[in-house]
């Protein structure tokens, strides 16, 4: 597959992402259709990114997501998943920032997988609540989903700078959607759109709170 066949692929495969937050979040009527066709998304979007990860993860820089040429100096990027390890290509010098990150993920991969988790849990009881005509919690919910994943992913974007790289890192996050558009890009929207919940669902809560 050529280059840009493989980035527009990247691209088309990541909007899966924001359809299904949009399903989750903005949930429009019916929302038994929204929430099925989100967590029909959400699962089945492995099955595509994953085949999608193994054709690249030997052509493009994790971090930046440049397509290299075959002939093109690259370092390598390891994460252990599971009993074995899988490889990232990079451009020289961004396999630092890349592992720093993973490392990142690794030291705080419980907090970051229950801020993540347990919101994502809630909302979806609610939503599924809300489908039987019990809609009180789905607002409230909502709103602390937007918050609390808006800290984690910003949290998260802190690895770059802060991670230590000590020892191949264990994935904490599913590998596949940062090869989509490369970590460097999936870490700028983490920081704008988790601030954007940040503002946005605190002033919501502060003003139910009142």
């Amino acid at each position: 597959m050529r280059s840009g066949a493989l980035q527009a692929t990247g691209i088309v495969l990541f909007a899966f992402i924001p359809v299904v937050l949009f399903l989750f979040v903005r949930h429009p009527e019916p929302i038994v259709a929204s929430l099925v066709a989100g967590v029909a998304l959400m699962l089945g979007h492995r099955f595509v990114a994953r085949p999608y990860m193994e054709r690249v993860r030997e052509r493009k820089c994790i971090w930046c997501n440049r397509v290299l040429a075959p002939e093109a100096p690259r370092r390598h990027v390891g994460v252990l998943v599971g009993d074995g390890e899988v490889s990232f290509v990079a451009c020289p010098g961004h396999e630092t920032p890349a592992g720093r990150f993973f490392a990142w993920a690794d030291r705080l991969r419980l907090p970051l997988r229950l801020g993540i988790g347990v919101p994502l849990v809630a909302l979806l009881v609610a939503l599924a609540l809300a489908t039987s005509g019990d809609a009180r919690w789905t607002p409230g919910a909502t709103d602390i989903f937007r918050l609390v994943v808006g800290l984690t992913v910003n949290l998260a974007a802190l690895g770059p700078s802060l991670g230590v790289i000590a020892a191949t890192p264990r994935a904490a996050f599913p590998l596949h959607n940062f090869t989509l558009l490369g970590l460097r890009n999936i870490l700028w929207i983490f920081r704008l759109v988790g601030l954007w919940w940040i503002l946005s669902a605190g002033r919501t809560l502060l003003n139910m709170g009142r």
